[in-house]
């Protein structure tokens, strides 16, 4: 699993962790009201598994591509990956996910980029406060064949955000008013935002 079939492993895997955190996202969805679905929405975990899926052969590569220039397990060499991994693999995996979704779910390619821009700052500042202490750990200890199987365990809950921030954005959320949030609201999207313009009128 881990030698000759690592790239299926990889992708396999990529592809179904994160269609685990989309079941986990819409059973949180269901407790708190976000949705009115009884059963599991079927096509968009399998979205969310394709999405995943065409992730695992850039994880794979870049991992094995970083191991080979900078094989020693130094600071300075784990310092420089992490690096790599926030300044090119994030933004990359980021809007790789959010076209394959949105192809997938058939949007414009204007709804499309509409969408990545609003949210794509709140994914990315996400990143950078969750992945920098978990690669540390992936390129500090572990082995090569190891990385992704390792990235694939964290996504696990990170795509439960993930899959939050692409469905269910900008809705109403169950926050306790005490807290100084007394519209329950994440920023608006400009897809909100226009929606609330046309309700208006």
């Amino acid at each position: 699993m881990f030698g000759k079939y690592l790239l299926l492993t990889n992708v396999l895997g990529s592809g179904v962790l994160m269609a685990v955190g989309d079941v986990i996202a819409q059973e949180y969805e269901k407790h708190h009201g976000l949705s009115h679905q009884n059963s599991f929405d079927g096509e968009r975990i399998f979205r969310m598994f394709v999405a995943g899926a065409v992730q695992g052969p850039l994880h794979h590569f870049v991992y094995n591509w970083m191991d080979r220039i900078m094989p020693h397990r130094t600071l300075k060499n784990i310092f420089n990956k992490i690096l790599i991994d926030q300044l090119f693999m994030s933004p990359v995996c980021i809007v790789l996910f959010f076209y394959t979704v949105c192809l997938l779910e058939r949007q414009t390619l204007k709804a499309t980029n509409d969408e990545l821009i609003s949210k794509f700052p709140y994914i990315y500042l996400m990143d950078w406060l969750t992945w920098p202490a978990a690669q540390y750990i992936n390129f500090r200890y572990l082995d090569t064949k190891y990385r992704v199987a390792f990235v694939n365990v964290c996504t696990a809950v990170y795509n439960v955000l993930m899959s939050y921030m692409k469905h269910d954005f900008g809705v109403p959320l169950p926050i306790d008013n005490s807290i100084g949030l007394s519209t329950g609201k994440l920023p608006a999207t400009p897809t909100s935002q226009s929606n609330e313009r046309e309700t208006k009128t």
